[in-house]
């Protein structure tokens, strides 16, 4: 590893919230998800790994930085 990298730790989700975080991401960013349990529970999971932050509404959900850099590392592998 170069020195102008850094290592990131990023938690692994389940394939069904890796799906949600790719909708957010073909979204532009920004996601509105259905007010059902599945979804709000996947919402949950990305949020507590950092990935996606949830609006005030529950509904909304924002990509982050570390969700981007998730999603390319997982680009990269494949």
């Amino acid at each position: 590893m170069k020195t102008s990298e850094s290592a990131l730790n990023l938690t692994p989700i389940s394939d069904a919230a890796r799906a949600q975080l790719r909708e957010v991401r073909a979204a532009g960013g920004n996601l509105t998800i259905p007010a059902s349990f599945k979804a709000r529970s996947l919402a949950q999971e990305l949020k507590k790994a950092g990935y996606v932050q949830i609006g005030a509404s529950g509904y909304d959900l924002r990509l982050t930085g570390m969700g981007q850099a998730y999603l390319d590392r997982l680009m990269r592998a494949h």
